[in-house]
């Protein structure tokens, strides 16, 4: 899955020197220039690392911080200063950023702290996926926490491809896991993932729809 930096800041040339590095190290970088852009488009890609400055026209960086974190707990957050007070950082750190790096900044640092905060996260995710869950393939059925789900075999299929990946799966892909003799169709996997939904309920298991790309199983 891509990996993908969003970036928040007023400063052309900044925000462009950001681009170009971390384009070359690999990363999806997508760019506001300020506050009101970012939270227009609503972008909240399933695996990100956000960049905020915090000398943001209108909305500043603090304010973002906390509306992110609000609704996302996991996803990286780094807020860009030229301000080195202690006071000032210790409140971006509080509004719930990961880290705070100070202007100028080395941008092999920067790409090395972004990638290492990644790495994190994909620990994390795997950890929250793989605690407790105990697969039962013969009876098409999962257990966790002794509490056990049953599903039917296509259902089974599904789940267990979903469970597999850490990230975005279209429908497409999820089509490709059955025999073309069955004729499976996206509205056939909608149907499927309905009747998921409701069943791994139980199990503190939820399957998220990303409009546009398909699911993501998440704890």
């Amino acid at each position: 899955m891509k990996r993908v930096l969003i970036v928040v800041e007023d400063e052309k040339d900044i925000l462009d020197s950001i681009k170009e590095w971390m384009q070359k190290a690999g990363f999806e970088v997508i760019g506001f220039s300020s506050g009101e852009e970012f939270l227009q488009e609503k972008i909240a890609p399933e695996k990100c690392v956000y960049l905020i400055d915090w000398n943001l026209p209108g909305v500043n960086g603090l304010e973002i911080t906390k509306l992110i974190r609000a609704k996302d707990k996991i996803s990286p957050i780094f807020i860009l200063s030229a301000n080195q007070r202690d006071d000032q950082i210790l409140d971006g750190l509080k509004s719930g950023a990961d880290d705070y790096i100070t202007k100028p900044f080395r941008y092999e640092e920067l790409k090395i702290k972004i990638s290492n905060a990644l790495n994190k996260m994909d620990v994390l995710h795997a950890n929250l996926m793989n605690v407790g869950l105990k697969f039962i393939p013969e009876a098409h059925s999962v257990m966790k926490d002794g509490v056990t789900v049953q599903f039917t075999a296509r259902e089974f299929i599904i789940f267990k491809y979903l469970y597999s990946k850490n990230n975005v799966v279209s429908r497409e892909e999820l089509i490709d896991q059955f025999h073309k003799d069955l004729k499976m169709t996206s509205r056939n996997i909608d149907v499927h993932v309905f009747s998921l939904r409701k069943k791994i309920n139980k199990i503190n298991l939820v399957i998220e729809t990303v409009w546009g790309s398909g699911y993501k199983l998440n704890s």
